[in-house]
């Protein structure tokens, strides 16, 4: 499994993540870019994604285009209703094609081996492996390491959301097995992404106060 924290604040959506992955008794960690656990939507500014679960439905969906209609941003409508009605059934829809999810009509959805977070400007939304949508109101960690990073964002909400974030993927990484560095950060605002490994993370945390 994984980490994904995400907080809102100062108008966007600050989002971080480990780079481990497992396979079975082995582990490794994703550098390259095109591996991060988070990604830009294709063709939308200001818009992200990032997954915990099976690598391949990441796969996926980080190569999707028009996951989000170039109307709706135009319009200023990718907000809740969007994300249900529109790109949930889209995700589905890319995860059956690709032999995924089952693609016979009388086979029902079980659910889907992964989670996802979409976040757009200063909107924020978890959609759960059973396809449902919950609107975040503040921050959210998902994936095995979630327990111990949400209880690390909620005891430090008077500092400045990189240093909550790398923080809580912290204590992720020192209890759970699933977890480690280098952590990835970006927002919504720049979608540019930092790298914090164990031997600068003193320096950023120091240099983010």
């Amino acid at each position: 499994m994984s980490v994904v924290v995400a907080i809102k604040s100062e108008g966007k959506v600050f989002i971080g993540s480990d780079s481990q992955v497992t396979r079975g008794g082995t582990r490794q960690t994703l550098k390259n870019p095109n591996n991060y656990k988070i990604w830009k939507v294709k063709g939308v500014d200001n818009c992200l994604m990032a997954h915990v679960g099976v690598v391949r439905s990441a796969n996926v969906v980080r190569i999707m285009n028009n996951l989000v209609d170039e109307l709706a941003v135009i319009r200023d409508k990718v907000d809740y209703e969007y994300v249900v009605s529109e790109i949930v059934p889209s995700i589905l829809y890319e995860l059956r094609k690709y032999r995924y999810l089952p693609n016979s009509e009388n086979e029902a959805f079980s659910g889907m081996d992964s989670e996802f977070l979409f976040a757009y400007k200063d909107k924020l939304f978890h959609i759960c492996g059973d396809g449902c949508v919950i609107e975040i109101d503040d921050s959210i960690a998902i994936g095995s390491g979630s327990c111990e990073a949400i209880g690390s964002v909620l005891s430090t909400d008077d500092q400045k959301p990189t240093s909550r974030i790398v923080k809580a993927i912290k204590a992720s990484a020192a209890n759970d097995i699933y977890v480690d560095y280098p952590i990835i950060i970006t927002d919504t605002e720049t979608t540019e992404f930092s790298v914090i490994t164990e031997k600068n993370e003193a320096t950023f945390l120091k240099g983010d106060k």
